[in-house]
């Protein structure tokens, strides 16, 4: 079954994506060293579950439910060091594997079986990656076809270098498909990408039936840039000439709603470069205004009665592939 405009705006749609995408499938949450150190907590969403990771004190790391089983609270807030994880209303304390160690005044056969739920976790290229389901499939098996041209011991040795925090009125689907997709150089980024790496020239032929690569012109000085989308929600974009790598990490909260973080990955010697980082988190700005503007301009054209999925170019084949795998993912 296609995808239609209503697709990127209906509730039920977006629901319908919760629960057949979001909570089936690997999906990258931070980087390993946000968590490096034994007691080191990272709260982030998965779909529309609130998760923590943590950092237990034998170095494994856990993926938890962020909820307290007593009255629902969220757990942690953003990043947090602690040897164990309680809950700021009643005290409920857990230990980093989610076990429950104390709820003060209560009898202990009433709290049996409150533990947190866990998720599956796993780590490839400096990323930390959760699944909610307790039938996942191995992560690097997934991955594997990539590795050749992503090279996750590479990936693992960079460090962020600068991070933007943003949120946008669009849907996730119009997120992943801008950035999947290389023709519109040719409009929106006709003086920031173009002259570097012309739209018409990009090759999006190598996309497969869960990813997309694209593959684009070798510029002299800016390298060649390489652009991948690993189903649903893993944006990369690789930027030899620094030998650095520019993460999206997308969110997507509601029907037309992102929560959306970019990342910006270099080895460690040019992330501590102030300068250098300053120049590069400015250009990557200067591209994303651009985006914003087509984004949110797709969005509202889709609401329109007059809106259809039109044709796609051959420069598109990723755009393509990424909706049959929704549509045939997410029951009509």
């Amino acid at each position: 079954m296609a995808l239609s405009p209503r697709d990127y705006f209906a509730s039920d749609t977006f629901e319908r994506e919760q629960a057949a995408l979001f909570t089936r499938s690997w999906v990258p949450v931070c980087r390993a060293e946000e968590v490096g150190e034994p007691g080191a907590l990272r709260s982030a969403l998965v779909g529309a579950t609130p998760i923590v990771v943590a950092r237990a004190r034998d170095g494994h790391i856990h993926a938890l439910s962020n909820v307290c089983r007593h009255r629902g609270m969220t757990l942690v807030e953003g990043e947090a060091r602690a040897e164990m994880i309680r809950c700021p209303y009643h005290l409920w304390t857990y230990g980093l594997d989610g076990a429950l160690l104390a709820a003060p005044f209560m009898d202990p056969a009433a709290v049996k079986g409150c533990d947190l739920p866990r998720y599956v976790v796993a780590e490839w290229g400096g990323w930390v990656f959760v699944h909610l389901s307790g039938a996942a499939p191995p992560l690097e098996a997934q991955l594997e076809p990539l590795s050749g041209a992503l090279d996750p011991a590479r990936l693992s040795a960079l460090r962020p270098g600068y991070r933007i925090a943003l949120t946008h009125d669009w849907n996730w689907k119009v997120m992943v498909e801008n950035f999947g997709e290389s023709y519109h150089h040719i409009g929106a980024h006709a003086r920031t990408l173009q002259p570097l790496w012309p739209g018409g020239e990009t090759d999006a032929s190598p996309s497969a039936a869960d990813w997309i690569d694209i593959r684009h012109p070798t510029h002299p000085m800016a390298g060649a840039l390489g652009v991948y989308v690993v189903f649903p929600l893993f944006l990369l974009a690789l930027t030899p000439a620094s030998g650095g790598a520019v993460w999206y990490r997308l969110v997507p909260t509601g029907p037309e709603s992102i929560e959306l973080e970019i990342v910006g990955l270099y080895p460690p010697q040019l992330a501590n470069d102030t300068d250098a980082m300053a120049r590069a988190r400015a250009e990557i700005w200067a591209v994303h205004q651009e985006d914003v503007v087509v984004c949110e301009r797709v969005q509202r054209g889709l609401r329109s009665p007059d809106a259809i999925l039109g044709p796609l170019s051959h420069l598109e084949a990723g755009v393509a592939r990424f909706r049959d795998w929704v549509a045939a993912a997410v029951p009509g």
